[in-house]
């Protein structure tokens, strides 16, 4: 069986090398402002990008450019000439959401590999033959399929590659095909300027205008009924100290569902985050590679679908990841969207610093902190090697001065006990992670 790609965000060169680091096959990384997360982008020109794709292609890893805008006229003939420079850089396909902009490519390069975008929104089978037809090689499916619709258009168009997103944010839209952010900032998501204003939170007031002097906040617990429709139940407006994120919902992730989606023979498995923190993109790129490996050695064993079981370690680095909560999405039930949790804090731990150094002669990490831990605090170096517990000795701030503990922010020193596997070989890409016992 071949294992499917496992394909991570890379916001910018960094982001790229830790998820190589943790056992991406793959990333996608924005093309300069042409992609959907244009003012975030990392890769800011073609000198980036010729950077990113080089390190990939020495790692024999692949590298896919992001194309996915949705240009207006005055926008078409800058773009055509920003893919065709791109496009000379030898990235390993476009991901391409206009088709306008698909068939100009199949006309005038049309040995480059086109990737069709999830913001094309493709939900069944004669749309993926469509698309396949006119030369795509891949489909990249919208978020909003069920597992059932997934696998009828595999079984439909065995020879068309699948891409299905297994983690990360889902739209309160159609796949990202969002007109939120325009009404209110003015900032056109499907041009790349999204404000995520479905992720912002609001303030309910008692009053119609809350600048009046005698405004006041409501208090106690909240719900929508549909006056029409009684018989519904009503829509929980949970808010906390923030505010009511009435339209942001949890996130997606579809570890439960990977020995379907892989005896399913799809192609890539995405995650979703070109803008999270290098400590989110590793954690969750580790916990992903454990259960795709992990399943792919039970079925070469001849296990049964319904009998494979995803490591545990998979889940308990998911389990170090903030999130808005999570959920199966789409795959597994009617109603995906669940809005009644704002936040959920990582119920295993959270990332206590970053190891910018280490020195071997001394056992001693220096770190940036991220969050404030203590020297008796249960701690565990986390590689990609794997992650192990480790014993503190000693610490200094970044003044040099003996501490018990470490505030984020900050700079510092932590010297070990004892010495831990392959740090030496791993320590740019290592994590202290704060564990909650």
């Amino acid at each position: 069986m071949q294992k499917p790609e496992l394909l991570a965000p890379a916001g910018d060169l960094v982001r790229m090398k830790y998820a190589f680091a943790y056992g991406a096959d793959a990333v996608y990384a924005g093309q300069p402002a042409f992609s959907l997360r244009a003012r975030e982008n990392g890769f800011k020109n073609l000198d980036d990008l010729a950077a990113g794709i080089e390190y990939a292609h020495r790692l024999g890893k692949k590298f896919y450019l992001t194309s996915n805008v949705i240009p207006r006229n005055v926008k078409v003939e800058a773009f055509q000439n920003a893919l065709l420079a791109a496009i000379d850089l030898k990235p390993d396909a476009l991901i391409v959401a206009d088709p306008g902009f698909v068939g100009w490519l199949r006309e005038v390069r049309p040995e480059v590999e086109v990737h069709l975008s999830v913001q094309a929104n493709t939900t069944n089978y004669l749309a993926a033959k469509f698309w396949h037809d006119l030369g795509v090689r891949r489909v990249i499916l919208s978020r909003e399929l069920r597992l059932s619709e997934i696998l009828e258009i595999k079984n439909r168009l065995p020879d068309l590659e699948l891409e299905v997103f297994v983690h990360g944010a889902v739209c309160m839209s159609m796949s990202g095909r969002c007109m939120l952010s325009n009404w209110v900032t003015r900032r056109d998501a499907n041009q790349g300027a999204c404000d995520n204003s479905c992720r912002m939170p609001y303030r309910l007031y008692a009053n119609p205008e809350p600048q009046c002097e005698d405004y006041r906040e409501h208090e106690g617990s909240f719900s929508l009924q549909r006056t029409d429709r009684p018989e519904l139940d009503p829509i929980a407006l949970d808010e906390d100290t923030w505010g009511t994120y009435f339209m942001s919902s949890r996130d997606i992730c579809a570890i439960d569902v990977i020995p379907e989606l892989m005896a399913a023979g799809l192609d890539s498995f995405k995650i979703e985050g070109r803008t999270k923190s290098v400590y989110y993109l590793s954690q969750v790129v580790r916990a992903y590679r454990m259960a795709i490996d992990s399943c792919a050695a039970q079925m070469e064993q001849g296990i049964a679908t319904e009998s494979v079981k995803v490591a545990d370690d998979a889940y308990r680095a998911i389990s170090f990841v903030d999130g808005r909560g999570f959920m199966p999405g789409f795959l597994r039930g009617p109603l995906p969207q669940n809005y009644e949790s704002t936040h959920e804090e990582a119920p295993g731990g959270c990332v206590a610093a970053q190891v910018i150094a280490y020195d071997a002669n001394t056992n001693s990490c220096r770190v940036n902190v991220k969050n404030p831990f203590s020297i008796d605090d249960s701690l565990a170096l986390m590689t990609p090697s794997g992650m192990a517990r480790c014993k503190i000795d000693s610490m200094k701030d970044f003044k040099g001065g003996d501490v018990d503990r470490l505030h984020p922010g900050t700079e510092g020193v932590v010297f070990l006990q004892e010495g831990v596997e392959n740090l030496s070989s791993n320590a740019n890409f290592a994590f202290f992670v704060r564990e909650i016992t």
